[in-house]
């Protein structure tokens, strides 16, 4: 990236992390994801080799650094104190440039490694295996299954061979709504858009488990 040729702080530190993808990247490695699948899978739309040149700047400006075993990546010092600046552009996102949810918008494989982040284990006493299902999109994208062990919870693209407990089949819209404090899960079911399958006692579960995002769903849309 050319830089701005100015001395300003501003201008020295849009030129590290206001680059395309930049922030983004940033948010999946300040939110826990360490190896490069899993940063991805935050921004899967960003190729491979671009992905690999941000990462390559990233760490080459001192905010990120590789981890002992070499690959994996964390936020160096620098790093960890951006996590406000990117949780600040998060809220002002929320506030004042809220998502319509159009088509392109949408992606359930982002939607739920997003939600991963916050679910809570133990579910059960036993592990429970709940299957997403997203009618309305494409075959390939259409499927997911989320494994909740008494102490830790796996996102899977494909099935893990468990028998599945819990079906939630969902209009993607109205479950990102959910996700983002624009809607309820118990309305959504109310109205169609989110049906739960299961025994009675996991499906009284859900929604709670389900939840919002901790930190956006609590945001008020800006009235300017």
């Amino acid at each position: 990236m050319t830089g701005y040729g100015q001395f300003c702080p501003v201008s020295k530190a849009a030129e590290i992390i206001c680059q395309r993808w930049s922030p983004l990247i940033l948010r999946e490695v300040l939110s826990g994801s360490s190896r490069f699948n899993e940063i991805r899978r935050g921004v899967p739309t960003c190729s491979p080799a671009l992905l690999t040149k941000r990462l390559r700047e990233l760490e080459a400006a001192g905010v990120i650094e590789r981890g002992s075993d070499g690959t994996t990546y964390e936020p160096t010092e620098a790093g960890r104190e951006l996590l406000p600046v990117i949780l600040s552009l998060g809220i002002w996102g929320q506030r004042w440039a809220r998502s319509h949810y159009g088509p392109e918008d949408l992606d359930p494989g982002f939607l739920l490694w997003d939600v991963r982040r916050y679910l809570a284990p133990g579910l059960d006493d036993s592990r429970v295996v709940v299957q997403l299902i997203f009618p309305s999109v494409p075959a390939k994208r259409r499927f997911y299954w989320i494994v909740v062990d008494p102490r830790e919870v796996d996102l899977c693209l494909t099935d893990p061979g468990h028998d599945v407990d819990v079906v939630i089949e969902a209009d993607l819209r109205a479950l990102t709504q959910v996700w983002m404090g624009d809607a309820r899960f118990v309305d959504e079911v109310a109205d169609g858009r989110i049906v739960v399958r299961g025994p009675k006692k996991l499906i009284s579960r859900i929604p709670k488990w389900f939840g919002q995002n901790p930190i956006m769903a609590g945001v008020e849309r800006g009235t300017a």
